[in-house]
């Protein structure tokens, strides 16, 4: 009986590993010769693991293969809380360490993005950056001018509350803002912002990590992972998407908010969720989420005090009275934006499968990348599942197992509509029925993994004294090696045109910018006359969001044929004062050709014309 027992234990073991291999591959086959057995789902071999299992503890409970698990079991949970309140320093002692962070990991930054390092002036591409220096630079503008009219931007004229049409970005404006009231030119603004995601997010990370493990290494192992995970070259021109430095902290203030039941830590908790929510709606929905297992786990393992959960409810009152004012304001315009469709989320929700596909980015595995939505290319690369692998080994701790279930929850969530529990939330939780990729979750999953990482890799070095230094450098060599990317950058023009100078003694002329886009796919084009914008800040009836008004697709309908009688009738009735016309982005023909229709015109009057990036701006007034 105890050999059959053994042989269960182990066939269910099996049982389980092809399950788990075929929640991330399109599945399994085996050809037996005369027979052919196919594993297409996890669900199956799932089962028949409980079952296998069910049997043999009843017909044998105490099998002797698993006494040892036995004994661990009746063993204390440690909670791998080793450095969590840390030595007493005085505040010249921790900003000076902090200053040594930072640069540490602005120098891993820099060394994997150096082409960006360089070129300051350049971007990705010509959409989502420059509609992100928009955002920012719009921010910066009004809170200081008119704050309660924050979010009526200046885009998609007469509409208003546009810049809830996308995520508002408040958090990581607000810490740009100083350098726009300097005047420092908003591209180099928008590059330093964008890699302080990377370098403030392996801050955070490691120490979190350092606080669980009370190890450097291992934190300096894990800051690197989550500095550089391939999640953020897959969405390197969204600006939003980089910043993840406040989930760190969040998690950090919840461990000693747990631990100590102190009221400080629990504010610490609801402020650094409101700054993540702040930073990136996205994130701090799904924040919210997979905090539930973390803090569950750890409550239940610490014996389910009171006290911690007094502390955090007053952090999330902190958290919900910071959020406030920002959440009337979508809400505000739901009615307007509404929600999206399924069939769109379930698209941009990810399978098991994404797991294993690379970034076209990637430089080490993008000639594997295949073609396809990159939203949904998630794979993690190989050290940091690997070295997170050593962590979940037993004997387990508090802190692993509740890692380990937020990496469910993780993974899960990134599932979509495709997955467990995300189908509830779109269909009962009305936020979540505003988010477009669910398959962005799987920024929870890289740093889920670095945490991890962080927990095995203090457990490698315990026991090696003498090689922790070489096996470090040596670990730390192969995560950049893996992380190394291809990072193609386009120049930003740094002036706009010079046409719009005329405008300057103007209160507020409202502007239509030709050409305008033609086809819905095309409407990123827009996002340069938001940064022609940021020059000016008059109101533009062009736009470019994560939603655009009716109006605005009525308006490109209408403009097709501009500029005929109806065309300009039509902005007429838009309240377009001024008219500019960019030969830079016209065929030449096609720019001669509207210029001369529009000198024809008796409604239209010439203002000024200026050279421009090799062609012609030209800018002309309604006359009503």
């Amino acid at each position: 009986m105890p050999r059959l027992a053994r042989a269960a234990d182990i066939l269910a073991a099996i049982l389980f590993v092809l399950g788990t291999i075929a929640v991330f591959t399109p599945g399994l086959e085996f050809n037996l010769g005369v027979a052919r057995l196919s594993i297409r789902s996890a669900w199956r071999p799932y089962l028949w693991a409980l079952v296998i299992v069910a049997l043999r503890n009843w017909f044998v409970p105490e099998p002797p293969s698993l006494n040892w698990l036995a004994r661990r079991a009746g063993d204390p949970l440690p909670f791998d809380e080793r450095r969590l309140f840390g030595e007493a320093l005085t505040w010249p002692q921790r900003v000076g360490r902090l200053a040594l962070l930072v640069l540490v990991f602005s120098g891993i930054a820099i060394a994997l993005t150096w082409p960006q390092i360089r070129h300051l002036d350049s971007v990705p591409d010509l959409g989502d950056p420059l509609f992100s220096i928009w955002r920012i630079a719009w921010v910066s503008h009004q809170i200081v001018r008119d704050p309660v009219h924050l979010f009526d931007g200046n885009m998609f004229h007469p509409e208003r509350l546009t810049l809830t049409y996308s995520d508002s970005v408040i958090v990581p404006a607000l810490m740009s803002a100083p350098l726009f009231w300097l005047n420092v030119h908003p591209v180099l603004i928008y590059n330093l912002l964008l890699l302080s995601g990377f370098v403030l997010s392996g801050v955070t990370t490691f120490l979190l990590v350092r606080a669980l493990t009370g190890r450097i290494d291992a934190a300096l192992v894990a800051g690197t992972i989550f500095t550089v995970y391939p999640y953020r070259f897959e969405h390197y021109p969204h600006l939003e998407l980089q910043m993840t430095m406040w989930t760190p902290l969040t998690l950090w203030a919840l461990h000693r908010a747990m631990a100590a039941g102190r009221l400080r830590d629990g504010l610490a908790t609801g402020v650094a969720f409101a700054l993540q929510m702040l930073s990136s709606l996205y994130y701090g929905l799904f924040l919210a989420l997979y905090l539930l297992p973390i803090g569950g786990a750890l409550w239940l393992a610490r014996g389910r005090p009171r006290r911690a959960i007094a502390v955090l409810g007053a952090g999330a009152v902190v958290a919900a009275v910071l959020v406030s004012p920002v959440i009337y304001a979508y809400t505000a315009n739901k009615a307007m934006v509404g929600d999206r469709g399924a069939p769109t989320i379930e698209f941009y929700s990810a399978e098991g499968p994404d797991y294993l596909k690379p970034h076209f980015r990637s430089l080490v595995y993008g000639r594997w990348s295949e073609n396809g939505n990159p939203e949904r290319q998630l794979f993690p690369r190989v050290m940091p599942v690997a070295l997170a692998a050593t962590a979940l080994w037993p004997p387990l701790s508090a802190a692993r197992i509740a890692y380990t279930l937020a990496l469910i929850t993780a993974v899960d969530g990134s599932f979509g509509l495709k997955g467990a529990y995300y189908p509830l939330l779109y269909q009962y939780v009305s936020p979540y029925r505003g988010l477009r990729v669910p398959a962005r979750f799987s920024v929870f999953v890289g740093l889920t993994l670095a945490v991890l990482a962080g927990l095995g890799v203090a457990r490698i070095l315990e026991s090696r004294s003498r090689s922790r230094t070489l096996l470090t450098a040596i670990m730390l060599g192969l995560i950049l090696l893996e992380a190394m990317p291809r990072m193609p950058l386009e120049r930003i023009w740094r002036t706009p045109p010079p046409v719009y100078a005329s405008l300057a003694d103007e209160p507020s002329a409202v502007l239509a910018e030709f050409p305008m886009p033609t086809a819905p796919l095309a409407y990123f084009f827009d996002t340069r006359y938001l940064y022609f914008s940021t020059f000016h800040w008059h109101p533009i009836v062009n736009g470019n969001s994560g939603y655009s008004p009716k109006s605005y697709e009525e308006m490109t309908e209408r403009q097709r044929d501009f500029p005929s009688d109806s065309a300009v009738e039509y902005l007429r009735s838009r309240g377009v004062d001024y008219v500019t016309v960019h030969g830079a982005f016209y065929e030449p023909h096609r720019f001669a050709e509207i210029v001369a229709n529009l000198d024809d015109r008796a409604d239209m009057r010439f203002v000024v014309a200026a050279p421009w990036e090799g062609g012609e701006s030209r800018l002309y007034r309604l006359i009503r």
